[in-house]
This record gives structure tokens, sequence and C-alpha cells, in this order.
């Protein structure tokens, strides 16, 4: 597995691997065989759409006429499948290769990512307690006629949050980094200071030399995000 160390700006990074595809059949352990299968049934119903809902927008059909609520929730699994994949991928991995810009040290790299696996340690730790507490508080409303579309989120969330705590954990202390300088990383350092035109050619020029397709979409989203 090959997780990239993105510059999103002067000194600011982000983790990132396209291609990895999430693995999230396990849930909760401890819980019995049947709200671990309705949990499981959920997260896969949301995680389907939610990836359905990324390639419509990257594809720029328009949004299925669902009413207000349903593109909204749509939205944000799509959001959250795009930030989560990576550690909910991770948390499988025995090994993996952290591809990071060439004027990094090994050491400096390494360090980078640590710090942003710790990071997303400690918010999805946080926000899966959050959201648990507000899927149960929906749970109520499933006497209601009609789907439960707050539970149906929240309960995606928190299960989603639960399996990028466990992928974050697993790589600060389950898998075997090796490091790969990479010299089309580096040259993302700038794209702060260029105008649109010559960003987008620049992202698009390192996204084709690494095999990266929906690389402007990351650095257009994080540059504002600091790692």
């Amino acid at each position: 597995m090959e997780v990239f160390l993105v510059p999103v700006g002067p000194d600011r990074h982000a983790l990132y691997c396209e291609h990895a595809e999430p693995e999230p059949a396990t849930t909760v352990r401890d819980a019995p065989r049947s709200i671990r299968r309705r949990l499981a049934d959920i997260f896969h119903r949301a995680l389907t759409e939610g990836e359905a809902e990324r390639e419509r927008s990257a594809s720029a059909h328009p949004p299925p006429q669902r009413g207000r609520l349903r593109p909204w929730i749509a939205k944000r699994l799509a959001e959250a499948v795009a930030e989560q994949r990576l550690l909910w991928h991770l948390r499988r991995k025995s090994s993996a290769v952290l591809v990071h810009p060439d004027d990094l040290s090994e050491s400096h790299a390494r360090d980078l990512a640590r710090g942003a696996l710790e990071a997303d340690l400690d918010k999805h730790r946080r926000w899966c307690a959050i959201d648990a507490a507000v899927a149960l508080a929906c749970a109520p409303l499933t006497v209601i006629p009609g789907p439960n579309l707050p539970a149906y989120y929240f309960v995606f969330r928190a299960v989603g949050h639960w399996l990028s705590m466990r992928g974050a954990q697993h790589g600060l202390s389950g898998v075997d980094w090796s490091y790969r300088p990479s010299a089309p990383l580096t040259a993302l350092r700038i794209v702060d200071a260029l105008d649109a035109e010559a960003r987008s050619t620049r992202v698009g020029e390192v996204g084709a030399a690494l095999g990266l397709e929906r690389l402007a979409r990351l650095v257009d989203g994080a540059s504002a995000r600091e790692v």
C-alpha cells in the first residue's frame, strides 16, 4: 500500500491514498451478532450511497430529485468516504510505503505522518463517541413510517469514525513503514503562489506522474487545513 504525504502549502501536508478500497465489514466485535449485522448493513448501504455520490459529483451529473434532506446526507456521506477511506484500508495492512516530497528527510517525513495519524486518532475517537450518542438519540424515530435518515446518517458516521480510529491506531503501532522520496510531490509546494490556470496545470502534471487521478480535489479541499 502506498500512502502519499502531499504538500498542500509551503509547510502543510495531508496523508492521501487514492486507489485503496475500504474493507468495512468489521464492526463492534463485542456486540450481539444481530446488532453487529444491522450496523454493518447500515454502514454498507451508506457507503454505497456515498461512493455513488462521489462518482456522480466527479462526472458532473445532476443530482436526482430526492427532496432536500437526502441530497444533503448523500453529499456528507461522499465527503466522509473521501476523507476516511485511507484509514479504513490502513487498519488491515502490515506494511506500507510513505511516498514523501524529496526535500524532506526520511525522519522528518515519518514525524509528519505520525503527527497526522495521532491527530486522526484523537479526532475520530472523539467523533465516534459523539455520533454514537446522536445515533442512539435518533433511534426512537424508527417508529415513524419511512426511512430514518438521521439514524442512518449518524450510524454511518459512528461506525466510520470507529474504523478510522482503528486505522490510525494500527498505522501508529502495527504497520511496518518504508519510505520513498518523490520529486513530483515536492513540486506541489509552490501551487498556492500560482494563478488558477497554472495551479491546475501543475497539479494535473503531478497527478499524472504519480497516477493519482483525483489529486486536484485533495489539494483544493485540503489547502486550508494544516497537518
